[in-house]
């Protein structure tokens, strides 16, 4: 067999079992973004490292300076700290867009980092551009593991996918930014979005003040109502992207009681309507 036509059928195999994960029914560390809806989100805000695969249609992420396209086969690392505009497409034949996004437990960046052991410089940009076909055994490995229930290889196989960057001088990826403030709060929320959080138990678990908390966060430039909506916003973009609920039941468990509330915030968060977002 010609090694060409081998390779691009292991790379169809590939695809189509990424796209099988990406549809599948079951628990996952990763998010399935799905549209049948040309949209575009804004000020989205990256707080830790993410890797995705593109696997229907196209996506355009827009720095301050800077516009990077992606399409179906493409494989995207962007580093903590980044923020983003973002247009997705969807595939003008299936009338899909669909990407795995992978974000990037603390086990697996500080299983890498023992494994590379070597200084860390960061040099390189906020977004690297990849083809799923670089990673082609550590993803096949991955998929496996997961449809297997098996989540220590899959974390393995991602360890492996991040020292491979590695050594492809990219090793900044394994800098993780000193913990803020509000990520620290956004991850709490997170854990309980429909909780009625109070600022006083932000205080008793950090072992802040009522002031000191304030003044942090607006060091951050950012208050405690905002970082509260942010973590919940954040919540009902993950449901409205992977999961076939009304819209009541995406607001209620994203913390809000009104449909109507929650899409005023959203709008006003992400310059879309969540409607627009709603799985089919």
């Amino acid at each position: 067999m010609n090694i060409n036509y081998s390779a691009s059928i292991e790379a169809h195999q590939l695809h189509q079992s990424l796209v099988r994960l990406a549809r599948a029914d079951m628990a996952r560390d990763y998010l399935c973004i799905r549209s049948k809806n040309q949209h575009g989100l804004s000020n989205i805000k990256v707080s830790q490292l993410h890797m995705g695969f593109i696997l229907y249609g196209q996506q355009q992420l827009n720095l301050q300076t800077k516009q990077i396209n992606f399409s179906a086969g493409d494989l995207y690392v962007i580093k903590p700290d980044t923020v983003i505009d973002a247009v997705n497409l969807p595939d003008p034949i299936t009338g899909e867009y669909l990407t795995i996004l992978v974000p990037m437990c603390d086990e697996v960046i500080q299983a890498a980092q023992m494994i590379w052991a070597k200084p860390v410089v960061d040099r390189t940009e906020a977004i690297l551009k990849f083809s799923i076909d670089d990673f082609a055994t550590s993803l096949t490995e991955w998929q496996t593991a997961l449809f297997n229930h098996d989540v220590v290889k899959a974390r393995l196989c991602i360890t492996a996918m991040l020292v491979q960057l590695c050594q492809q001088h990219f090793s900044d990826v394994l800098i993780v930014p000193p913990p803020k403030l509000t990520k620290i709060i956004h991850d709490l929320v997170i854990e309980n979005p429909q909780h009625h959080w109070q600022s006083r138990e932000f205080e008793m678990r950090l072992g802040l003040s009522s002031a000191t908390l304030r003044r942090k966060l607006s060091h951050e430039d950012t208050t405690l109502r905002e970082t509260i909506t942010h973590a919940r916003l954040t919540y009902a973009l993950e449901l409205l992207y992977s999961k076939k609920l009304p819209m009541k039941t995406i607001a209620a468990k994203s913390g809000y009681q009104s449909v109507a509330i929650f899409r005023d915030r959203f709008v006003g968060r992400y310059g879309i309507d969540p409607g627009v977002l709603v799985v089919e």
